[in-house]
């Protein structure tokens, strides 16, 4: 396992997409994003490593409604590693990322609203081989999941509720 490691401080931006898909559920609604993430961790050894990445990130997430201006959310997210500040880091890292995102969101039904998220990912970004004393593969060593902790401000460029049914 790695050690010595911190996070960093980042960020994040693209488009929402919420719609209602079932008439008897009005509280329930479904969001699709498409984000920019830039991720990463700092090593400390003698001097400080930065390790940044660069994700496109596709959000699949159900929203409940608890109240008008407070619901809370769940779901996946599905990344693909775009770019990295690490010489030979798109060999190294694995290039997909998916993780659990659970957040809340605050004033949905207005043109700006909040947000707090977690995704804890559940796909390594590395695979590598633990070495014996004697030089020999003693096992594999599936390790560094993104744990991401997000705070923003959306902007509704549409303020109307998009349903799928008639």
């Amino acid at each position: 396992m790695l050690q010595n490691k911190n996070a960093i401080a980042s960020y994040q931006w693209g488009l929402s997409f919420q719609y209602f898909p079932f008439k008897r559920l009005e509280n329930v609604s479904v969001i699709n994003e498409f984000l920019f993430n830039h991720k990463g961790y700092m090593q400390d050894f003698e001097t400080d490593y930065h390790f940044r990445f660069n994700y496109l990130s596709f959000p699949i997430l159900i929203n409940y409604s608890l109240f008008s201006d407070l619901s809370i959310q769940s779901g996946v997210e599905l990344s693909k590693l775009s770019s990295t500040n690490v010489t030979q880091g798109r060999r190294t890292y694995n290039n997909f990322d998916m993780g659990l995102v659970f957040g809340m969101s605050c004033y949905d039904t207005r043109r700006v609203s909040f947000y707090s998220r977690i995704t804890y990912g559940i796909t390594p970004m590395l695979d590598y081989y633990r070495i014996d004393d004697l030089g020999n593969f003693a096992g594999e060593i599936h390790d560094l999941k993104n744990v991401c902790i997000s705070v923003g401000v959306k902007f509704k460029f549409c303020h109307e509720k998009i349903h799928l049914y008639r």
